[in-house]
């Protein structure tokens, strides 16, 4: 679970159930922090990350390391308000011939459940509190 905290004149705050604790903001205000946007393709990054790593392991590859890059296009005319497209771009250092590399980069975007249930949706239920 993540909590999300707000007080008067303070930054929201987000905590995660291990109390790793994040600024969230918007680029509205001037505090340091992560955007809602940010935090999106965060996930989508690391959840490609997680998978890659998964792989490497699994096939014992030899690679150095790797830079995922997430962006993302916001659809302007799009009511409600949504992101139109990701866009993610997988760098491998070392070298890696070309079918490990499409290999990596196919299984990163399958295995991704966050990518996944951004492609396919989910439902977001708010639970009212009495």
């Amino acid at each position: 679970m993540i909590t999300l905290k707000k007080q008067k004149d303070h930054a929201h705050k987000i905590t995660n159930e291990r109390g790793t604790e994040s600024i969230a903001t918007s680029s509205r205000y001037p505090v340091d922090g992560f955007s809602p946007v940010d935090y999106l393709c965060s996930s989508v990054g690391i959840c490609m990350g997680l998978t890659v790593d998964a792989i490497i392991e699994r096939d014992q590859l030899e690679i150095d390391g790797y830079t995922i890059e997430v962006s993302a296009t916001k659809d302007a005319e799009a009511r409600p308000s949504r992101m139109e497209k990701l866009d993610v771009s997988i760098v491998f250092e070392g070298d890696l011939d070309e079918k490990t590399r499409n290999k990596l980069e196919k299984s990163a975007k399958r295995g991704c459940t966050i990518g996944n249930t951004i492609e396919h949706g989910v439902p977001v239920n708010l639970i009212t509190q009495s």
